[in-house]
Formats: structure tokens, C-alpha cells, sequence
């Protein structure tokens, strides 16, 4: 439009996270680690981003700062240009409506004493009064059921009556109620089944077809982020080693770590022997 550039959805600068360690003993101070450095990354709007990394590179502390469910050691997280380390209270549950989370584990996420109408309503059942408006919330829950392609009449029924892959659309549906511009998932198929994994996926491209949906995917499951991302941000040990398009990614890696990462996905092994040759 007019030759302008879209503002990003997400904009993280200089991210940083450290943490302290126990203390080893009374003559030794207390140790740190760094479990982020210096992270910098923007997603636009409609697009995904996979992180990716091995188990203990920072993928789940950088989504954690993303969704403000902790506090970085230094710099931002910017949404929609908004600081939301900056933001408290009514103001930042207002803003949070825009960005949600999906988590791995669909059971641990969901409360086993709720039924699944409240479970699915918690992030808007604030905006209604007791006693009024419930034929519209259990209306926005059956929309966002059917969206998930589940039964409205399955709102009444505990999350151990689902298989696994149930409980992640019910997951899903609870992300989708606030109408959010921009989804964090974490590992959310790695619980699941293979035969039900790749359901899950083609539900969550549809929705971001339908509704332009952005994604921050954190995964260390390779063909999941090939299939599902834009764009790709490897970490290790805290710090982005190699960015760029998926394609870029996936064909042209630069970085040993990334090649090594990618020579577990079934078909990458090969080529990546022949560019060594080369």
C-alpha cells in the first residue's frame, strides 16, 4: 500500500534471560546461567516462525518470554508495538488477548476438575458478570469448538474423556476464543501419537488459513517446522547461530550445528553428504 512496509506483529530485540544457580557452598558466590543472549527476531502478520534447537538451547524460556509468563534480564518483546514487559494489570490482559499459547502436553495444560466450558472460556470469562451473559459464552465456546472440529455437547465433559489428540483441539480452541493475531506453540504435537500429529498440524494451517493466523512454533522436530514455517531461528545454548527462510534453511544451511540438526530428518542426510564432498 503506497509502497509502505507492514509494521512486524512481533518484534524481539536483544533478548536476554539469565538465571541464578544454588549456591555451591558458603565461600563461593552463586553462579549464573545464561539461558538467552542477545535474541533478535520480527514475525510479520499471517506468517510462522519455527524455533528450533536441542533440549536445552532456550526455545521454552524464549516462549515464555514472548507470552510475558517471565521477566528477561534484558531487552524487549514488542507487540503489535507494544512493550509487553512494560505493560501491567487490565492493560496487559487486554493486550495478552491478541497472543496466546498452545502448550506440549494437553492434559498437564487443561484442569482435570473443570469441565471442558470452562476450560475453554477462562481467558474471556473476566469480560462477563456472573449470571449475565452466559448464553454468549457458551456460544463463543461452541463456535470455538466447531472450529477444532469438535461437538458443541462436548463442552460438558471432563478433559480424561478425550484421547490425546482431542485435548490439544480443546488446547487450541481456548487459544482461539480471544480471536488472537498471534499463537506461541510449544512442541505441541511431540505428546501426541504420530497418526494423530499430522491431523493437528493441517488443523492448525487451516485455522491460520481462515483467520491469518501468525505462529511462533517452537520445536526440536525439524519436519514439523519444514512443513509448518516461513521462517526459521536456530538456537544453541541461548544464541541464535542461523536465521532465514525455511527453504534457505532446509536447502542451504550454514551453520555445522544446523546441518547437524538437520542430518536426523529422513531425506536430509544425503544431500548434506554430497555438500561436503562438493
Amino acid at each position: 500500500m503506497n509502497g509502505q512496509v507492514q509494521a512486524p506483529l512481533l518484534q524481539v530485540q536483544h533478548l536476554g534471560r539469565r538465571f541464578a544457580l544454588p549456591r555451591v557452598s558458603l565461600w563461593q558466590s552463586p553462579g549464573t546461567l545464561q539461558a538467552l543472549s542477545d535474541v533478535n527476531f520480527t514475525l510479520q502478520s499471517g506468517k510462522s516462525l519455527g524455533i528450533v534447537g536441542e533440549s536445552g538451547s532456550g526455545k521454552s524460556t524464549l516462549a515464555r518470554l514472548v507470552m510475558a509468563l517471565d521477566t528477561p534480564t534484558e531487552g524487549q518483546v514488542l507487540f503489535n508495538g507494544v512493550d509487553v514487559h512494560q505493560t501491567h494489570g487490565q492493560a496487559l490482559r487486554q493486550l495478552r488477548s491478541g497472543f496466546q499459547m498452545v502448550f506440549q502436553d494437553p492434559y498437564g495444560s487443561l484442569d482435570p476438575r473443570q469441565k471442558v466450558l470452562a476450560i475453554v472460556t477462562e481467558p474471556i470469562q473476566k469480560r462477563f458478570k456472573p449470571g449475565d451473559g452466559r448464553s454468549e459464552l457458551h456460544g463463543r465456546a461452541a463456535q470455538a469448538m466447531s472450529e477444532v472440529g469438535l461437538r458443541t455437547a462436548d463442552l460438558d465433559k471432563y478433559p480424561h474423556e478425550f484421547s490425546g489428540g482431542q485435548r490439544q483441539r480443546i488446547a487450541i480452541a481456548r487459544a482461539l476464543i480471544t480471536r488472537p493475531s498471534l499463537i506461541v506453540a510449544d512442541e505441541p504435537v511431540s505428546a501426541l501419537d504420530v497418526s494423530v500429529q499430522a491431523q493437528v498440524l493441517n488443523l492448525m494451517m487451516d485455522l491460520q488459513d481462515r483467520y491469518g493466523l501468525s505462529y511462533l512454533l517452537v520445536s526440536h522436530d525439524l519436519a514439523v517446522v519444514n512443513l509448518m514455517c516461513d521462517d526459521v531461528l536456530v538456537l544453541q545454548s541461548g544464541r541464535v547461530v542461523e536465521q532465514g527462510s525455511a527453504q534457505q534453511i532446509f536447502e542451504q544451511a550454514r551453520h555445522p550445528y544446523t546441518r547437524a540438526l538437520l542430518t536426523a530428518v529422513p531425506g536430509h542426510r544425503d544431500d548434506f553428504s554430497k555438500q561436503e564432498e562438493t
